[in-house]
């Protein structure tokens, strides 16, 4: 009788671990591909923040990321929010522009457009200023209209830039992190 209740009890226990072990296969799997996807993820943050703090002269895939540091088209965007801008051939009233002013970007409202023959001039003024631009905008000091506003982002980069250590502490536990991960 014990070798009878012995089989079954050894079934039981066979079964049980077996249900576990394919019970645990998809999560094994799920775990592995949230794996991937949260490096990859880690890595174009990275990759972003790194082209930021480099130069907002980058291009990538047609688009610029720039960080606003004045007040001027406040409240459509605030200091230290960053904006993604994008080249566009005919940019036309009420876009939001970045443009080459001197040694600087600018950012601003386009308000009134002008063709001189096949030139076009663009008015410019800032949400928040008084008065419009002194002088006019040409097309080839464009370098896009404005598509996207992301304050968290722009703050988050204004801190690393700020905090240059805290950036590289951050690679340097994400590098250990992944050694340790290989090793073990």
């Amino acid at each position: 009788m014990n070798t009878e209740n012995d089989k079954e009890k050894s079934e039981v226990s066979n079964n049980t671990e077996k249900n576990e072990k394919a019970f645990l296969k998809p999560l094994k799997i799920i775990g592995k591909i949230a794996n991937i996807i949260i490096w990859t993820l880690t890595v174009i943050i990275l990759l972003l923040l790194l082209v930021t703090v480099a130069s907002n002269k980058t291009d990538v895939f047609g688009h610029r990321l720039y960080l606003i540091m004045s007040g001027s088209m406040e409240p459509t965007i605030k200091i230290k929010d960053a904006i993604i801008t994008r080249y566009e051939a005919e940019p036309k009233e009420g876009d939001i522009i970045a443009f080459e002013n001197g040694n600087a970007i600018t950012v601003h409202r386009i308000t009134k457009v002008y063709t001189e023959g096949d030139n076009r001039l663009y008015q410019t003024k800032g949400d928040n200023n008084n008065a419009e631009d002194q002088g006019l905008v040409q097309k080839s000091q464009i370098k896009g209209t404005v598509k996207v506003i992301m304050p968290v982002l722009g703050q988050t980069i204004y801190f690393l830039q700020t905090h240059f250590i805290v950036l590289i502490l951050a690679i340097g536990i994400v590098v250990i992190y992944i050694i340790v991960r290989r090793l073990l």
